[in-house]
């Protein structure tokens, strides 16, 4: 339950400050048109688009704690919650650069900020005076652009919490926003609140909200889990002791597809999330690889294991139709489909080592996208359709003797160009595989057992291979895929 229980103005757009944020978006970089002479077969003028996606800078912010209303008796858990929760989906939005407020100022200092220097030298700044009032023009003049607090009470089983958003700069309040929570949902609130926020402050939708599903041991068997995109709220969500394979998220986010051996080898299966309910869908007896929804959530694409072979099929979600795409010499396998839902990048051996091809859905333009390495696979092509994450197999050499191939993950641009190293970058950090990308492009979601040889675990960075931390840590954690946003969540905030 979600009550807004008031609001400065019935208005409802995000607030905007021109010169300093911009909504995170793609750009069309580039319109290269020939010369007026030139004429494609049809007689028309050629147009060829470069799409690029430009990440702003982050906003600078700061967080003072919430803390309770006038009248309202300390509920330290869930002041630690409220403030824990939305201070980390803050921070880890990747749209922000936030500073906590937390820090009192010592008592008899006669009050104003201060400036503390621990053992290591750093500087420590001391934003709230003896009355926990915010020294706005020390914030002015760090930078800070916008400033988050609130308060909250309770009310029986009920928690209503008041969100306020001020512009340093100006002091204007640019938001007061109600919600209220009971204490199992105390966490999806606040995970709503900071997508809120993130709306409000960049015009897009943030994360806070979503959930991830993996394939996890924990029980004894692989099984599936799901949980909020945190590691928070583990659940699980089959129990047939069967093997499980490559879960992947319909676009709406009510139903997972995903392969299992629970009949018989490698079938499909769907996992509707409103019933529990399963239904399997059969292709003849042949095995099923790497389902993957198309953008528009009508189809799969698939492979299926034909005369030792894997081809490439564009499937009807009943598995009434197949369309062939990929199905020349080699395995074609790990599908992956572009935003728009015009072109499928995929891995193949048909050159004797795994490398990335992309090909048009039409079966058109199939060509491939690596030269490098021995071994190129898992692509995960980005929601803001400029980078395409994968797996890079490097030989390294081993204390013994001879070379062992370790796998990092990568990220180059959609015609394999610019290639990033992500992890793996200041050392061997064990194995790293089954990338997949935060819905807004910002941040991945991988596996790796680098604290413990073929023990994986879920962890998160960003785009760039930044802030690397881990997500799911108990049992055995592999092949994660990040759900979409929640549709009809998102509250556009009132200024």
């Amino acid at each position: 339950m979600i009550e807004f229980l008031y609001s400065k103005s019935a208005k409802k757009r995000p607030y905007r400050r021109p010169g300093w944020v911009w909504p995170l978006r793609l750009l069309l970089a580039a319109i290269v048109l020939p010369s007026l002479g030139e004429k494609t077969v049809s007689g028309q003028d050629e147009v060829n688009l470069s799409v690029q996606a430009r990440v702003s800078p982050r906003i600078p912010i700061a967080f003072k704690p919430f803390s309770p209303a006038d009248g309202t008796e300390l509920h330290a858990a869930l002041r630690d919650t409220i403030n824990q929760v939305l201070m980390r989906d803050l921070a880890y939005s990747g749209v922000f650069a936030v500073r906590d407020l937390s820090i009192p100022a010592r008592v008899g200092d006669g009050g104003g900020s201060q400036v503390l220097t621990d053992v290591s030298g750093d500087t420590t700044y001391v934003f709230l005076d003896a009355a926990g009032e915010v020294d706005l023009e020390l914030l002015r003049k760090l930078s800070v652009q916008v400033m988050v607090s609130g308060s909250y009470e309770v009310s029986g089983s009920q928690v209503e919490i008041a969100l306020r958003l001020v512009d340093v700069g100006t002091r204007r309040t640019i938001v007061e926003k109600g919600y209220a929570a009971f204490d199992l949902t105390l966490r999806r609130i606040v995970h709503l609140m900071a997508d809120d926020i993130v709306f409000q402050l960049t015009g897009d939708r943030g994360i806070a909200q979503t959930r991830i599903v993996f394939v996890s041991q924990r029980s004894g068997a692989p099984e599936l889990y799901i949980s909020d995109y945190d590691g928070f709220n583990v659940r699980q969500l089959t129990r047939d002791r069967s093997r499980k394979y490559s879960p992947n998220w319909s676009p709406d986010g009510t139903r997972i597809a995903y392969t299992s051996y629970r009949d018989g080898p490698h079938e499909l299966y769907y996992l509707d999330l409103r019933s529990g309910e399963t239904s399997k869908v059969s292709f003849d007896g042949k095995t099923v690889l790497s389902p993957r929804w198309s953008p528009d959530g009508r189809h799969l694409i698939l492979g299926l294991i034909s005369e030792g072979l894997s081809k490439l099929y564009i499937s009807t979600l009943n598995g009434n139709r197949l369309i062939p795409l990929a199905t020349g010499y080699g395995i074609n396998v790990s599908p992956s489909w572009s935003p728009r839902g015009d072109q499928v990048a995929y891995m193949s051996d048909r050159l004797t080592q795994k490398h990335l091809f992309v090909i048009n859905i039409d079966g058109s333009n199939d060509h491939r996208i690596t030269f490098e390495g021995g071994y190129n696979g898992s692509p995960a092509w980005s929601p803001r359709g400029d980078r395409i994450a994968f797996v890079g197999g490097d030989l390294v050499p081993r204390r013994q003797g001879g070379s062992e191939r370790v796998f990092n993950i990568y990220t180059c641009d959609v015609n394999g160009s610019n290639i990033v190293k992500l992890t793996g970058v200041r050392g061997q950090e064990g194995d790293n595989v089954n990338p997949t990308w935060s819905p807004d492009g910002l941040q991945i979601l991988f596996s790796s057992d680098r604290t413990r040889r073929n023990e994986y675990h879920v962890y998160r960075m960003y785009w760039n291979g930044g802030d690397v931390h881990p997500v799911v840590t108990e049992g055995n954690n592999r092949q994660p895929s990040w759900g979409p946003r929640p549709d009809g969540i998102v509250t556009v905030l009132d200024e």
